[in-house]
This record gives C-alpha cells, sequence and structure tokens, in this order.
C-alpha cells in the first residue's frame, strides 16, 4: 500500500520526463527496508517450519493428505525464495537507482 504504489509513481515520473515526488516516508530506501525486514522474517518463520517438519519429510504413518500438505507448504518456501530473491536483488536496487535519477533531474 505504500511501497509499490510509489514505485509505479516513479517509473511513470520516469516515462514522462519529471521529478521525483518527496513522499511522506522521505526516500523509497525507508519502505524498503521495512520490507526487507519482513522478508528476513518470513524466511526464519519458514526455516523453522523446515526444521519441524524434518525438511518438509512426512513421517512414515502419514495419509496422503499430511504427505500433500507438506509438498506445498515446501513449494511454498521456493516460491517465498525466488519472490525475496526477486525483490531483494532486483526490483529494489532499480528503485532506489531511479529515485536517485529522478532526484538528480
Amino acid at each position: 500500500m505504500v511501497l509499490f504504489p510509489f514505485i509505479k509513481s516513479l517509473v511513470a515520473e520516469n516515462q514522462s520526463g519529471g521529478e521525483a515526488t518527496i513522499p511522506h516516508f522521505g526516500t523509497v530506501q525507508n519502505p524498503i527496508y521495512v520490507m526487507e525486514q519482513e522478508h528476513e522474517l518470513a524466511g526464519g518463520l519458514l526455516k523453522e517450519i523446515n526444521f519441524l517438519s524434518n525438511n518438509y519429510t512426512p513421517p512414515d504413518w502419514a495419509c496422503n493428505t499430511f504427505k500433500a500438505m507438506y509438498a506445498k507448504i515446501d513449494e511454498f518456501e521456493q516460491d517465498l525464495h525466488m519472490h525475496v530473491h526477486l525483490e531483494n536483488n532486483i526490483l529494489f536496487p532499480k528503485a532506489i537507482q531511479l529515485e536517485r535519477e529522478l532526484s538528480n533531474k
């Protein structure tokens, strides 16, 4: 509700040749920092679930529903890692750079 609409506004300003608007949160780096902290928290929680589930290995007595649940949690973890990678390593650095470029106009 804060970061992504602002990134979209940066892209729009860049396309129109405008300058960056100074948001109420100061710089795009502030909500990015919050998102990165949320990513760390989610990663830590999934790491704990992974550990507690023995790397998503269902017990011998597990029914098919139990096995499917573990498989889906594992799939979710992999998807989350990709999501975090795309944001932290691609989107966020580009947003920071775009804000800098627009601020220097």
